[in-house]
């Protein structure tokens, strides 16, 4: 009787130490759990990822499903690495350094229906506060389609002259207390003449000049081309021909000269391109449907016109807003507009 005790318990020793053995060596094959990447399950079963590759060739490695079974190599393979000479210590390369171009916060967004100036200002982790100084607001309310400024605007603006070569660079800002000009005076003119007189020898047959709004607080023709080329994607630049600014990112009544004028290329500013063949675009920088034009921006608009009627003696230049002359409903330039007094100087 202890005889058989004794056989039976060495028997069952052998096999716990069996199991026990066995437990330590690597399985033949591994069954994938859910998230597990091939990089996991190597380190794991200490192996490398090209031994599991190899091991598995109709396994895709970039697309592991949960419940995968994967046949794990017959010995583990130790990831490759450069021996050390006796001299010499091993030397480990450090990581390779991604370089990221550091992101431009953006400087203007434009208002979609529905958002309100505490949304835009918890976005873009600003104060309601600033956002409403830096865009000349006294409430809270916002147009839909509008721009919105996200960052101050320059404290002062560049004093470089604009040559033909460079159209979009700003034009000395005008004196802030002008005299009187004569008649033979042209105040705000004078500092863009050379360039609007550029093209007078081989101008277009225009026929009209439309007057516009940008609907935002500030401006100036660099902003408005970046905007038309990389928001609208006219490969034209800038759809107006001038732009006249309101002191904040150029001078108030400040005239910019487009690269479309220089090129006597059509506008971009109409519904029609029957329209753009034969309408001179100026922009006033502001939102007239919240704010009234200032005086030097209506002296500025006025000289332009006049100008822009001397260069081109043989066809009186129509005078028209936008909205009285495109083919889709507009309020533009504003509804705050001095239509009456301009027409009445102009037409």
């Amino acid at each position: 009787m202890r005889k058989i005790l004794r056989a039976g318990f060495l028997c069952i020793l052998c096999i716990l130490c069996t199991l026990l053995y066995n437990h330590n060596l690597p399985a033949a094959s591994y069954t994938v759990q859910k998230g597990e990447t091939l990089y996991q399950i190597a380190k794991s079963q200490s192996t490398s990822v090209e031994a599991l590759t190899k091991a598995n060739p109709t396994i895709n490695p970039q697309r592991l499903h949960p419940g995968d079974v994967l046949r794990l190599p017959s010995s583990p393979t130790p990831t490759p690495t450069s021996a050390p000479t006796p001299s010499t210590p091993a030397k480990t390369s450090p990581p390779p350094i991604t370089q990221t171009k550091p992101t431009t916060p953006a400087e203007w967004v434009r208002i979609k229906k529905g958002d309100s100036l505490a949304k835009i200002a918890r976005e873009n982790n600003l104060s309601i506060a600033d956002l409403q100084r830096w865009n000349r607001l006294s409430g809270d309310s916002l147009r839909s389609g509008a721009l919105l400024r996200l960052r101050p605007p320059p404290s002062s603006t560049p004093t470089q002259t604009n040559t033909p070569s460079s159209p979009l660079k700003p034009h000395p800002t005008p004196p802030p207390s002008p005299p009187k000009p004569s008649s033979r005076e042209l105040i705000f003119i004078e500092p863009a003449r050379a360039q609007i007189d550029a093209p007078k020898d081989r101008l277009r047959d225009w026929e009209y000049i439309v007057v516009h709004h940008s609907g935002t607080s500030g401006g100036n023709a660099k902003i408005f081309d970046y905007f038309h080329r990389q928001t609208r994607g006219m490969e034209n630049g800038m759809a107006y021909h001038f732009v006249i600014g309101n002191g904040s990112d150029s001078g108030d009544g400040q005239i910019e000269v487009g690269s479309r004028w220089f090129q006597q290329k059509q506008g971009g500013h109409l519904a029609s391109e029957a329209l753009n063949e034969i309408a001179i675009g100026i922009c006033l920088v502001g939102d007239f449907s919240t704010h009234r034009l200032g005086p030097r921006q209506t002296a500025s608009l006025i000289e332009l016109v006049q100008y822009l009627r001397k260069l081109q003696p043989d066809s009186k230049l129509k005078f028209r807003l936008h909205r009285e002359i495109n083919t889709k409903p507009t309020e533009c330039p504003g509804k705050l507009f001095p239509s009456s007094a301009i027409h009445e100087i102009l037409d």
